[in-house]
Order: C-alpha cells, then structure tokens, then sequence
C-alpha cells in the first residue's frame, strides 16, 4: 500500500469510505517502512504522529535489512532493462518489496509509474484487488 492510501485515510472525514477502509475490509494489508517514513516526516504535530502510529498499528508494515539488498537491486537491474526506465531508490524498495513479498502494490498516485514497470501487479482500486479464499 502505497503513501497516499494511507494518506487518504488519515486526511479523510471520520468513517469515510477510504480506499485503506475497503482494503482493510478484504483482509490483511501492508506496507514499507519507507512509507511509514514519509507519513512520520509529513506529521507536523503530536496529534498527527499519533494518528500515524494509529495507523501503522492496523497496516503491517514490511522492513528492510541487507538481505534484500542484492535481490532489490536484481529486481530494478531487470525492470530498468526491460522497461527502459530508471527507478529511484524509493521505487526499488516498494517494488522489491512488493515482488520478494507476492504482494501487489495499492496506489492512485504512483499508478501509471508503477504499471510501466510491469511487475509487481499494481491496482488503482480496491475493486480490482481479487478477495484471497
């Protein structure tokens, strides 16, 4: 799941019908630390940093260690050969993360970045994620 979900939700009225909240609704949902990162950098208050922990204590969120390193680095060698086109650093740990995890990626904002890549699967909505079971 990628930031602007999970911005979507923390930003959105209280009970709105947020792509996390239907998500959430279909079963277990994940994230990056790196994501984690980037909602803690934007938090400008206490409030705002306990709403993030809130948060990332119903998302799992998926770490890094040096493990990853050269299976990531393999991943963006093949896609950027495959696709001619560089990825950030960013993007490599999302999409590492993603394929090395079978996961598919959740975003509205980053879409059409991601679909280019080819893989991991990338959806929009949470109409197009298939319920597992």
């Amino acid at each position: 799941m990628e930031t602007d979900v999970l911005t979507e939700y923390l930003v959105a009225p209280a009970g709105e019908a947020t792509t996390l909240r239907k998500a959430l609704a279909q079963g277990v949902c994940y994230t990056t630390m790196i994501n984690a990162l980037e909602l803690f950098r934007a938090a400008a208050t206490k409030e705002e940093s306990d709403a993030v922990m809130q948060i990332l204590l119903v998302v799992r969120v998926l770490g890094f260690n040096s493990r990853y390193a050269e299976t990531f680095a393999g991943i963006a060698r093949e896609i950027e050969a495959e696709t001619a086109q560089h990825l950030s650093e960013r993007e490599v740990m999302i999409v590492g993360m993603a394929r090395v995890s079978k996961l598919s990626i959740l975003t509205e904002d980053f879409f059409d970045r991601y679909s280019g890549f080819k893989s991991p699967p990338v959806q929009r909505s949470i109409q197009e994620v298939p319920i597992a079971g």
